[in-house]
């Protein structure tokens, strides 16, 4: 069906991108609140480390195939109805997460439906939608996107916790299960795959052949084997995965590290909520210079600001010193993720098959994410300290690092009308 959109309103454009932070606001909270939980289901069921962190690694690494099968979908269907699918998942999984009483329950309803087939969805094609509605003003739109991924689990984490103390493990679940799956069901009904489904250009095109010169319509694309051949595509990969190792370690680890040492529960999460706090400037900011200064720059630049505070999780005993490293580290790591639609678009043009490319590059972010959370737990149970898994972080940032400074310079793709 065909929609119009009245002269004199704001642009659908803005509408899209609303829609689209309402979803990942609240999938993010889930995935990324993680930290919270290991206490209490230490406390409830004496389960060890390790074997609650596989819950957060299997969300990411179920996710892998079930974003290349997102990207692959979403370049012929409709994404709405990849977003419902992945909605009802996610809300089966936070439900049924509300009755475990075994920890293969909470590795399964949490970690691979909620948190993996749940989520896998939204955050292969939605940010690659906002791109097709975006030409001007694009970096703005990724960033209040990215931002919206912080804000979720920074309200979400401390309000959790609470909960769980409060009401307990079941009616949490069940809580905000219910009002997550409405509000992004709801949200969904508002995506559509390309501004002329409403009759409209892209943001910022004056008149359809405006709009045609600025999406590269009837420009020769690159073809698949030519992405994949291509080093750019690969090294996006290993910038992600590596990347993804070096902060989840942290994210899926800091309020352990802090009740470890003696510091009071609600306190630890506390740190938590402000890394990914802090997190929301460096993602508004870092998809500001990631459409200036390409991929090369901008992910060195990240990488770097992400391994320097993680050092200090190495001799921090008190809680100014958590603090510090969460306001730091957040800085650095929430602009890892923010830049990759937009150096697709740099690289390979918008003709190019950019779902399909950026599922590539979310499943090595999903392997990462997967490997740091449970190497993170594994190495502590295997040491009785932390001290292995903050080096493990450190020295995969730094490889990441290497992997970003070997990209290519910023540039335009010849095919591709966008000025780098």
């Amino acid at each position: 069906m065909r929609f119009t959109w009245r002269p004199g309103r704001p642009h659908y454009a803005w509408m899209v991108l609303v829609a689209v932070m309402v979803v990942q606001a609240i999938s993010a909270a889930v995935r990324f609140s993680f930290g919270v939980l290991i206490d209490p289901l230490i406390e409830e069921y004496g389960w060890s480390r390790g074997a609650i962190s596989l819950a957060y690694s299997l969300q990411f690494l179920v996710g892998i195939p079930a974003v290349l099968v997102a990207g692959r979908l979403a370049e012929k269907t409709d994404s709405r109805r990849i977003v419902i699918g992945g909605t009802i998942i996610f809300t089966v999984g936070m439900l049924l997460t509300a009755t475990i009483s075994e920890v293969w329950q909470f590795q399964f309803y949490y970690g691979v439906l909620a948190g993996g087939l749940g989520s896998s969805a939204f955050i292969t094609v939605l940010p690659v939608l906002l791109t097709r509605w975006f030409h001007r003003k694009l970096g703005l739109a990724m960033g209040v996107m990215w931002v919206s991924v912080s804000l979720g689990p920074s309200v979400f984490m401390p309000l959790v916790r609470w909960s769980i103390e409060a009401m307990g493990w079941g009616d949490t679940f069940i809580i905000f299960g219910v009002v997550g799956g409405i509000l992004m069901l709801a949200s969904s009904f508002f995506l559509r795959d390309h501004p002329g489904e409403m009759g409209l250009t892209a943001y910022g095109s004056q008149d359809i052949e405006t709009a045609q010169v600025n999406t590269g319509s009837g420009v020769a694309a690159f073809s698949w084997r030519q992405i994949t051949v291509n080093s750019s595509f690969w090294f996006l990969i290993a910038v992600h995965a590596l990347g993804c190792v070096g902060h989840s370690i942290p994210l899926a680890h800091m309020v352990s590290m802090a009740t470890f040492v003696g510091i009071a529960g609600i306190t630890a999460a506390g740190v938590l909520s402000v890394a990914t706090a802090a997190s929301l400037f460096s993602r508004l900011g870092m998809s500001f210079v990631a459409e200036a200064k390409g991929g090369r720059f901008t992910l060195a630049l990240v990488l770097l600001l992400q391994t320097l505070p993680t050092m200090l999780l190495l001799n921090a005993r008190e809680v100014p010193l958590f603090y510090s490293f969460a306001l730091l580290f957040g800085l650095g790591y929430g602009g890892e993720m923010v830049g990759f639609p937009i150096f697709n678009r740099q690289y390979y043009g918008n003709n190019a098959p950019l779902n399909t490319i950026y599922s590539y590059q979310m499943a090595g972010a999903m392997l990462g994410m997967s490997v740091g959370g449970w190497l993170g737990g594994t190495l502590f149970d295997l040491t009785g300290v932390y001290t292995w898994s903050v080096l493990a972080s450190v020295g995969a940032s730094m490889l990441g690092m290497i992997a970003a400074l070997m990209l290519p310079l910023h540039y335009a793709h010849p095919h591709s009308s966008d000025v780098a």
